[in-house]
């Protein structure tokens, strides 16, 4: 089985996972409690093989406590 290395973290969002990161696998980020959520306010990241490498896809997440 491939497997993917950790993913990128995302500044003040939590990230359920098993510790398992094998190709396929989806992994869901959410914003912490604490703080705005700028969409999108949660997010998913795939691990997949794209021309022979096994990457984690893009996720665009923002997650800030700014008041403004």
């Amino acid at each position: 089985t491939d497997f993917c290395g950790p993913p990128k973290t995302i500044q003040h969002a939590s990230l359920s996972l098993n510790g398992q990161y094998y190709l396929g696998q989806v992994l869901h980020f959410k914003c912490q409690s604490s703080y705005d959520k700028r969409h999108p306010i949660s997010g998913t990241r795939r691990c997949e093989k794209v021309n022979g490498k096994i990457i984690w896809t893009h996720l665009d997440m923002r997650c800030t406590n700014d008041s403004s």
